[in-house]
């Protein structure tokens, strides 16, 4: 009986100890005083038909975050973009470049529950995208833009936003865990300079909804592959362009992921990131013009970043 007590007892530390979330673990949290730097350098393709004409934004983006673990259950964090060569191809005119840094990001995330004594990692978080300079899209032929058009691009949006999350996930053994999220973000109003008229466009508020999914598997201590879907409703948006009113329905824009992470040391990550959006088709109406559609619209990304814990 001893000795059965003392491998059940064995058995059970080894099974908690599998399921110890660590370093490049999705459900990782970030301890008192640890800092964590995320960098991404991905090249980006967005292609739309607007009433039938094919128009393509391609270009890369380097995407920044550094957070702070300011206590075991409050992480902080800021995140600067930036957009390098992001060419408009529209099919009926020359093309032209956008290059700038986007609004900054600040924001916190809370751990709420953790699965060492609730069974799940439940984690809260507050996001502020802020903007403080003005958004300008490049007119043909040049690169005097910072910004790609809102119309063509999720890197295009101009706005300031309020975002509220939440995250549900566990890892259940060494090589396997989850999570799943739910936000919402409200857009504040904003515009974006044409600079081939050098007037602005006018973006109501909107508010939009998004829900996801994630899996990891780690077969290995250095390995790690994820992969992702999300489903974002982005809500029905209003506005003025040249003394016309439009109006840019909801719609549902989905998103699929998938990074492959190598542990080079206990600190530090190199990883491989790659998307591909299936984006709805939508109507954008104009106040006394006929209605433009927008359809077979897709996105996909692809590049490196780094991951490091210091």
């Amino acid at each position: 009986m001893k000795k059965f007590l003392a491998v059940a007892a064995v058995l059970s530390v080894t099974s908690v100890n599998a399921a110890n979330v660590k370093f490049g673990d999705l459900n990782y949290f970030f301890k008192q005083g640890q800092a964590n730097l995320k960098s991404d350098f991905d090249l980006s393709r967005e292609d739309t038909r607007e009433d039938g004409n094919r128009l393509e934004v391609e270009g890369y983006t380097l995407t920044n975050k550094l957070t702070y673990g300011v206590m075991d259950n409050l992480n902080v964090f800021v995140g600067l973009n930036y957009l390098f060569q992001m060419d408009t191809n529209p099919a009926t005119a020359e093309t032209s470049e956008d290059n700038g840094i986007q609004n900054p990001i600040l924001g916190a995330d809370l751990r709420v529950m953790n699965q060492g004594n609730a069974g799940f990692n439940l984690d809260v978080g507050a996001v502020i995208d802020y903007n403080l300079m003005d958004s300008e899209v490049a007119e043909a032929g040049k690169e005097n833009g910072n910004q790609p058009s809102h119309f063509y691009s999720h890197n295009g949006d101009p706005r300031s936003s309020l975002g509220v999350n939440a995250r549900l996930g566990k890892k259940w053994d060494e090589a396997n865990e989850f999570y799943t999220l739910a936000a919402v973000t409200y857009n504040l109003s904003g515009e974006q300079e044409d600079m081939a008229t050098a007037k602005a466009v006018e973006y109501d508020g909107s508010l939009d909804m998004k829900l996801g999914a994630f899996y990891q598997y780690r077969p290995v201590n250095e390995f790690m592959m994820t992969l992702g879907l999300t489903g974002t409703r982005f809500g029905e948006v209003q506005g003025e362009n040249n003394g016309s009113d439009f109006t840019i329905a909801d719609h549902i824009d989905f998103q699929f992921t998938f990074n492959a992470k190598y542990l080079i040391t206990d600190t530090f990550i190199a990883k491989f990131n790659y998307s591909q959006d299936r984006r709805d088709e939508y109507d954008v109406e104009f106040d006394g013009q006929a209605d433009s559609e927008f359809a077979r619209r897709r996105g996909n990304s692809y590049g490196v970043g780094i991951d490091w814990l210091f």
